[in-house]
């Protein structure tokens, strides 16, 4: 499923750098901001649990673990209808507004199948797969003000792909402080949660350290202008680590 910011080519990656700090299966690995499940799908691991601040979203997950399978044509006119009515308890909601609108953008608008590229049957293609690697996964609908410091044992592996400061948000969700987060995650690290961080900027927080670059070839519009290769960074937080070992 086609998603703004989704980790569809770094997934794995980032999910092997981040289970290198679950040794025990009594530990918690919690994917912040999961979106689209790239990187939660990809973590061998008995607890797991995915938290979007996006309703919709994680109604849709929970359906497709429970067995919903999306359709694999969207009209125009269902796109339209649906786009106007955003029921947050259909599961079709997030389905068409992500999975059939261009660029994965929350109603960016219709995305016109051409050839080799079926929006929405590729879109539930994407979804069943993703329900089969995330069986016994546990999903909540929060936002990260809600997960207070000390909601989660020291231990946990905590992964978190935050909207990009500087660059463009969607509405499905309220406009994104990143500075409240940054400090939100420092506060999580300090006691002894194991925090990794996805984000574009050239220069860590206070704190934080580089474990990991990626660059996206295929290029992503980071804000207006020419599409240009996008560079992710992994940070983590450097006090914890020498604390934790």
């Amino acid at each position: 499923m086609q998603y703004l910011g989704g980790k569809a080519g770094e997934g794995k990656r980032i999910a092997s750098i981040c289970s290198e700090r679950l040794k025990s299966p009594d530990q918690l690995f919690v994917d912040m901001f999961c979106g689209s499940l790239n990187v939660v799908r990809h973590v061998s691991h008995p607890n797991r649990l995915a938290i979007d601040a996006c309703g919709p979203l994680i109604v849709m997950w929970k359906a497709a673990l429970d067995g919903w399978v999306p359709p694999c044509t969207v009209t125009r006119e269902e796109y339209g209808r649906i786009s106007q009515v955003q029921d947050p308890r259909d599961p079709m909601t997030a389905f068409v507004l992500f999975g059939c609108s261009f660029g994965g953008k929350w109603r960016g608008g219709y995305a016109k199948d051409r050839p080799g590229q079926r929006y929405a049957e590729c879109a539930s293609n994407s979804i069943r797969r993703k329900a089969k690697d995330c069986k016994g996964l546990v999903l909540e609908h929060n936002t990260f003000q809600q997960k207070h410091p000390g909601c989660w044992p020291p231990g946990t592996v905590l992964y978190c792909d935050p909207p990009y400061q500087g660059t463009t948000g969607y509405k499905a969700i309220e406009p994104f402080n990143s500075d409240a987060f940054w400090f939100w995650a420092s506060q999580h690290a300090r006691r002894g949660v194991h925090v990794f961080v996805s984000e574009g900027r050239d220069v860590p927080p206070e704190g934080w350290d580089i474990v990991d670059v990626q660059i996206d070839d295929q290029g992503g519009r980071l804000k207006a202008g020419p599409k240009k290769p996008r560079i992710d960074k992994l940070f983590t937080y450097i006090e914890a680590n020498r604390r934790t070992g």
